[in-house]
């Protein structure tokens, strides 16, 4: 499935809008309400979703903030950071805030909310997702680089979810991958790209393996 960046037609205010001040990566548009289709490079339609609220998306320096906000998804979206999903997902809170890791507290980062729920399954071409859950109360925190990094998180609700990560953050070819989950009142996430050199060291030694075997067939019905 492509993952190419999706074009939007909305109807209303959306809730974040490409902004200068955050190198042209959508940013909080204020109170908003709007349904949109979103379509391929080639015009085909992807999705529809909608929403309303007082605020959600980015704030910069790594901010994220939701206030009063209900939104969903259906086929294809581009999400608060202007990455393309597919799947569905709903999504509701009356507050939910904090900084991401690599943002203005560096290698650490941390999220509470109140009130919140998200149902979802959906993938990227950096995590598949799935799960559901609903809280009084929650919150993480985070740490590490692009390369390896953790997320740990308790609320009291109820929920559970899975994720699989194999993105590239910082580009150098080589995956992070990792899992995650959110069990009753934990949820825990790790990436590193140990995995992602060991993938690498496999994938590599088994193409050595296949290119000799097919020189020695090619070698043999040579004769």
């Amino acid at each position: 499935m492509p993952f190419d960046d999706l074009s939007r037609d909305v109807a209303g205010r959306h809730a974040h809008k490409a902004d200068p001040r955050n190198g042209g990566k959508p940013m909080v548009n204020g109170p908003f309400g709007y349904v949109e289709s979103t379509r391929s490079p080639n015009g085909d339609l992807r999705g529809v979703g909608g929403g309303f609220g007082l605020l959600s998306g980015n704030m910069g320096q790594g901010a994220r903030g939701d206030v009063m906000q209900a939104q969903g998804h259906f086929g294809g979206w581009s999400d608060a950071d202007g990455r393309t999903q597919y799947g569905a997902e709903l999504d509701a809170a009356v507050v939910r805030t904090g900084i991401e890791r690599g943002g203005a507290l560096g290698p650490v980062g941390f999220n509470v909310s109140a009130l919140d729920a998200n149902a979802n399954a959906r993938v990227s071409n950096e995590t598949a997702s799935i799960g559901a859950q609903a809280n009084l109360i929650g919150g993480s925190i985070s740490g590490g680089t692009d390369e390896h990094n953790f997320t740990l998180g308790g609320s009291i609700g109820v929920g559970a979810g899975g994720r699989a990560h194999y993105g590239d953050a910082d580009g150098d070819g080589v995956r992070e991958y990792g899992f995650g989950f959110d069990a009753g009142p934990v949820s825990f996430d790790m990436k590193s790209e140990l995995l992602g050199h060991a993938a690498n060291g496999i994938s590599n030694a088994w193409n050595g393996a296949t290119n000799m075997a097919s020189n020695a067939w090619n070698s043999i019905t040579s004769w």
